[in-house]
């Protein structure tokens, strides 16, 4: 049994050129005139490394080896510093040894991709969304809500009742200029009533009964959760004091670091797709901001969503999905393209158990369809599955030529030697 390995074999073509002289290599020359019949050599189709010049079985797996069958038509071998890839020569393969790699074949077609970009989005506070509650007035405050960091509150609702002697004695004073009749004092007392905070329906309901309260409450001016409390009862507090923040609404956006190049994809309307632990289904958010800040260390740029509706939480991590801007071209299946270094491939679909690489140029990636800018048309038969298998037996059949094409050339250059 023999095997062919390109190393041997380059050293015997190597070894004879050097013992040779200029004759020999007109002998060279000549023989290069004369087409040698093709060996016929078999391998092994899962490990490639096995070459024998009969049928028989793998040392390694006992698998079949399968006949290398040389293409006529394809273009001259590459140089083994090439791949088949680069040369663009068609890979012949036995049909029996398709059906056992399984090769799959899918048609390029016109469409249309929109990029997917994915990224961790994490729930923080909304600062524009806060409400402060606090006074205008020294008072003391007789009740206070039971209520607690987190709660919910509604609009509208008692937080608290204050007692201040300056609210009471401004009270008496509007009273007393309404029924002097003088409409400047009493215009003049009621705006400083309403500077001090005094709410607008207990102002027309003391302007009814002729009667100052003496207490009034502090409701919250939105609806929302509490997010801090500093009141006790029976407290003073001086005018300026807050009381209560609350935040209306959830109060929560989302942020979304990204690469500086996939953030400047995005611009403002852009719509997500939430996902993460605690969302019975899917959420949709907007893109409401890139900020102009770059993340020193990562390289990356925060993008800002609002939540357009459902319960998300502070701290909390989310997945979010955009879709960047879409392109149009020809679309094959992801799985199609082989990358390969700097270059990325398609294996075109020739029938007849040919298959001839491709070199394309990509644009985006999304929902498992890849669009391609330039080397393929619509119509086009790919490989959707075993390119890497594909690859290697084009390489295989490279070397082999190069084999098979040193081993035959160097016993007729030595003839002319005699």
């Amino acid at each position: 049994m023999r095997t062919y390995i390109l190393l041997l074999t380059g050293i015997v073509v190597l070894a004879g050129c050097e013992k040779g002289s200029a004759p020999a290599h007109a002998g060279h020359a000549d023989s290069a005139k004369v087409a040698a019949p093709a060996k016929k050599a078999w391998h092994c189709p899962m490990h490639p490394q096995i070459v024998q010049d009969h049928a028989g079985s793998c040392p390694i797996c006992g698998m079949d080896l399968v006949e290398i069958v040389a293409d006529a038509t394809s273009h001259p071998a590459p140089s083994m510093t090439d791949s088949v890839m680069a040369a663009g020569k068609a890979v012949k393969v036995d049909p029996a040894l398709l059906q056992k790699i399984g090769v799959r074949t899918a048609m390029v077609e016109a469409g249309t991709v929109g990029r997917e970009i994915r990224a961790d989005a994490e729930g923080v506070a909304d600062e524009a969304a806060e409400a402060s509650v606090s006074v205008r007035a020294m008072g003391y405050l007789e009740t206070v809500a039971s209520l607690r960091s987190g709660d919910r509150v509604k609009a509208g609702q008692i937080l608290a009742n204050i007692f201040s002697p300056e609210l009471v004695a401004a009270q008496g004073d509007w009273l007393a200029a309404r029924r002097s009749g003088d409409s400047l004092s009493a215009r003049a007392s009621r705006e400083r009533l309403v500077t001090l905070g005094f709410p607008a329906a207990s102002l027309e309901s003391v302007g009814r009964s002729g009667t100052a309260v003496r207490t009034i409450a502090l409701t919250s001016p939105v609806s929302g959760w509490l997010k801090g409390r500093a009141a006790v009862r029976g407290q003073a507090v001086m005018a300026g004091a807050e009381l209560f923040r609350i935040v209306e609404g959830n109060g929560v956006l989302l942020e979304a670091r990204l690469p500086v190049a996939e953030a400047a994809l995005l611009k403002m309307g852009d719509v997500a797709e939430l996902t993460g632990a605690g969302l019975e289904k899917p959420l949709t958010a907007r893109v409401v901001a890139t900020l102009p800040l770059v993340d020193r260390a990562s390289r990356s740029a925060t993008v800002r969503l609002s939540p357009t509706k459902g319960e998300l939480r502070i701290g909390a991590l989310y997945q979010a999905r955009f879709q960047a801007k879409a392109a149009t071209g020809f679309v094959v299946p992801q799985d199609a393209v082989l990358h390969s270094g700097k270059r990325d491939i398609l294996f075109l679909a020739l029938g007849d158990g040919r298959f001839q690489p491709a070199e394309v140029k990509l644009g985006a990636t999304a929902s498992g369809k890849t669009l391609v800018l330039s080397g393929v048309e619509a119509g086009d038969e790919v490989v959707v599955s075993a390119q890497f298998l594909l690859d290697g037996e084009g390489r295989l059949q490279s070397a082999l030529d190069q084999m098979t094409a040193g081993a035959e050339a160097a016993p007729a250059g030595h003839g002319s030697h005699k």
